[in-house]
């Protein structure tokens, strides 16, 4: 049996506790909810000095919003049926203000198991309530004028590629023309100038695109994704000559619109080719499951690699590393791989490659009916 010196030691150092807070508001109700006690961190936060709220229905603190709907009544009756009840919500001091409070309310029973009241803890959250909201504020805004510049850019694309395309035709007319030297040469230049403002604009529109989702998500077979890339990309891997490698295992399938995965693979599979040894060029394309919702794509060369301090920025708009800008391009290819896998809440990434070279990788949800079955395989191995 506890020593009644004990006891007494115990709830003076929990009453010095309790009259010490500061920054918590802890007092207690009784059955119907009055106050019946009140430190001095409830004094901070509330405004009400002791005097003044003992005795008064706790409900005194809550928006008009929560009195009509009863709801001071209503966390009691959870309180008592749960044991307790918590919530984030506004609350009112006495000047009338409103603060964001983090509520706890427990109900207190003797040994007998009655209801002797309720024991309640409320802090001040205003100042994170308002970092929250500002920084929501912030991301909206960001994410309403990337939209707004993503249709500005897929608008002046579209609208540029026809006059330049038209610039094009002509300026080859002109070439095929009865023209003498330098006015030819000068139609060769213009040719060559609105073609290659034309696959920038492409690019361009490529990447304005690949910020929303055009197409319905269905499960995309991998295998096949990159048996159709590969056939796409024919000439420029007949004229590199390289040896392919494809480990994916059978029935790997994420979930996905069809073209989204299609750009993925032939931009990575294109970088691949492209940069792999010029020599003995080699380019490995590979699945693994990510978890039990995910497959992790990687497509590896066995070029020159990438230098560390190109790798943190290779997946920005416009930014190419010293060789990419050496062979072409614009600097967009990896961008809208990064846009179109996030789209998805998936990840992308590089690291180097195996002794050598680059290997760059992807992740995209598993396909519904694989995720349930990947499941229940997991599941199954844990039983036994």
């Amino acid at each position: 049996m506890e020593a009644p010196s004990d006891r007494t030691s115990e709830e003076r150092q929990l009453a010095l506790l309790v009259s010490s807070a500061q920054d918590y508001a802890i007092f207690m109700l009784d059955v119907e909810g009055n106050i019946v006690t009140w430190n001095p961190g409830a004094q901070r936060i509330k405004g009400y000095t002791r005097d003044e709220i003992v005795g008064r229905h706790f409900s005194i603190f809550y928006t008009a919003e929560d009195l009509a709907r009863e709801h001071p009544a209503e966390e009691l009756r959870i309180a008592i049926r749960e044991g307790r009840y918590e919530e984030e919500a506004w609350r009112v001091r006495k000047d009338g203000s409103r603060f964001w409070a983090s509520v706890v309310i427990t109900a207190v029973r003797d040994e007998h198991g009655d209801l002797t009241g309720f024991g309640k803890v409320t802090r001040d959250l205003t100042a994170r309530k308002m970092a929250e909201d500002a920084l929501r504020q912030v991301v909206e805004e960001l994410r309403t004028a990337n939209a707004e510049l993503d249709r500005f850019a897929a608008h002046a694309a579209h609208d540029l590629t026809d006059p330049l395309r038209t610039i094009s035709g002509f300026a080859e007319l002109l070439e095929h023309g009865d023209l003498a030297e330098p006015e030819l040469e000068y139609a060769r230049h213009i040719r060559a100038s609105a073609t290659r403002l034309v696959r920038m604009l492409d690019a361009l529109l490529a990447y304005a695109r690949a910020g929303r989702s055009v197409e319905p998500h269905q499960p995309v077979d991998l295998a096949g994704a990159v048996e159709e890339v590969l056939a796409d990309l024919a000439a420029p891997i007949a004229e590199r000559g390289p040896q392919i490698a494809v480990d994916l295992p059978p029935g790997a399938a994420v979930e996905a619109a069809p073209a989204d995965v299609h750009v993925l693979l032939q931009n990575l599979l294109m970088n691949a080719v492209k940069f792999a040894d010029p020599q003995r060029p080699v380019v490995r394309i590979a699945a693994e499951p990510a978890g039990a919702d995910g497959w992790r794509v990687t497509v590896e060369d066995n070029g020159a690699g990438i230098a560390p301090d190109d790798r943190r920025r290779i997946f920005e708009a416009f930014e190419r590393t010293q060789l990419g800008a050496e062979r072409g391009g614009y600097g967009l290819g990896l961008a809208i791989c990064r846009r179109l896998v996030e789209r998805y809440d998936g990840e992308i990434g590089m690291e180097p490659g195996r002794p050598h070279g680059s290997r760059f990788w992807f992740s995209l949800p598993i396909a519904g009916e694989e995720r349930a079955g990947r499941i229940s395989s997991a599941v199954s191995a844990e039983a036994v």
